[in-house]
């Protein structure tokens, strides 16, 4: 019998085994220095938001992300990561008065990257598709974050920068020193590409970034972070980021806990950002040009609790987006929510509920009201 006659045989095995407990690991094995780990992610969404010109509510189900993981290790000191993504799929959008469900978007390559371990884990070379460092609450997994999703207003630069859902491709440095407690991620990436100035375009300078964090307690490793432990360790951590390329610059700060307390945990998170494009985004429309990115600053804020006993865990958030300029101030906008999860089997099977009030600085043109609100459920389907 040939080994391409038992590998799908085995392979199906391990993933029954895989799936049978949820402490057992989906993984192919194949010598002491190369194997591969599969996972999956689901979230279904149902949402509604207030439409401030009619005071009706758009509905909207999809899925919020559908995704595969790949992880594995390919040789001693070498490991990749891979996963899929197919975003909002049959989502038909709000405020629209044809909306179009769509239900073939099609899967996206989200995180692509591999890293080799220069030095253990005190030097860690990354380099693919994956997250430029920035603020925590972007670096988060989204497979457990506490209030529902990521915020609103973390990541001002994502669109200006052509990145995607924070990850850009190019190269980084990573590493944990002063006995793991100090982590650090640097990095150069492709960033925007210029237009044509003469002969060939993509002639601007690459895109940087780093990120130093301390953990006051545990220490926290891995690619992204964890919203929620759910007083599965003790966190105090304290970090600081920044981006920037040609004329743009971003920085920020933030301060995260997590700790166990009696019947549960308690958590809360603090993010704050600022962002200036300088001349580095340009439009010009009607003879006149500004900038796509101009400077403003975002602070977001939340804390839960955790009922270990219910396995319940309400949360409250704030957010608030503040223009530099003037002329710009009708653009800020507050936002207030509140929810609850339900770990009904940890983040393997979660159910998410959330409210929010959105408060524009100035209602939309021909508003009946200028707050609304938003509802929203999840459901998610993880495992990894």
């Amino acid at each position: 019998m040939h080994a391409r006659d038992v590998f799908p045989g085995t392979l199906a095995v391990l993933l029954f085994l895989g799936a049978a407990g949820s402490q057992a690991q989906v993984q192919v094995k194949v010598s002491e220095d190369v194997n591969f780990r599969l996972g999956f992610q689901i979230q279904g969404w149902a949402d509604w938001l207030l439409d401030p010109l009619t005071q009706g509510y758009s509905q909207n189900m999809f899925l919020r992300r559908v995704r595969l993981i790949v992880a594995g290790q390919v040789a001693k000191n070498v490991t990749f990561f891979f996963q899929t993504d197919d975003q909002r799929l049959g989502n038909a959008g709000t405020g629209a008065t044809t909306p179009t469900k769509n239900l073939t978007a099609g899967f996206l390559v989200q995180d692509a990257f591999g890293e080799w371990r220069i030095a253990g884990e005190k030097v860690m070379l990354d380099a693919g598709l994956f997250y430029v460092p920035q603020s925590r609450n972007v670096l988060t997994s989204t497979s457990a974050t506490l209030a529902f999703d990521g915020a609103s207003f973390v990541q001002q630069q994502n669109a200006v920068t052509a990145s995607n859902g924070g990850r850009d491709v190019g190269f980084a440095l990573k590493g944990y020193l002063l006995e793991d407690r100090l982590e650090y991620r640097a990095g150069v990436f492709d960033g925007q590409r210029a237009s044509a100035t003469g002969t060939s375009g993509s002639r601007n300078a690459p895109r940087f970034a780093g990120r130093v964090q301390f953990d006051f307690l545990d220490v926290e490793k891995g690619y992204t972070y964890v919203g929620t432990n759910r007083g599965s360790q003790k966190t105090l951590a304290v970090g600081g980021w920044a981006d920037g390329q040609g004329d743009f610059h971003a920085w920020g700060g933030d301060a995260a806990v997590d700790l166990p307390v009696a019947g549960g945990a308690a958590n809360a998170e603090v993010d704050y950002a600022f962002f200036d494009g300088g001349r580095q985004f340009l439009q010009t429309a009607g003879g006149l040009t500004s900038s796509l990115l101009p400077k403003e600053s975002s602070i977001t804020a939340q804390a839960g609790y955790y009922h270990a006993a219910t396995k319940l865990q309400p949360f409250v958030r704030y957010e608030k987006l503040t223009f530099s300029e003037a002329a710009l101030r009708a653009r800020d906008q507050r936002r207030f929510g509140a929810g609850i999860n339900w770990f009904i089997t940890a983040n393997n099977l979660k159910i998410s509920g959330l409210y929010e009030r959105i408060e524009p600085a100035v209602p939309v043109a021909r508003a009946r009201v200028k707050d609304m609100n938003h509802f929203a459920v999840q459901i998610q389907i993880y495992y990894f």
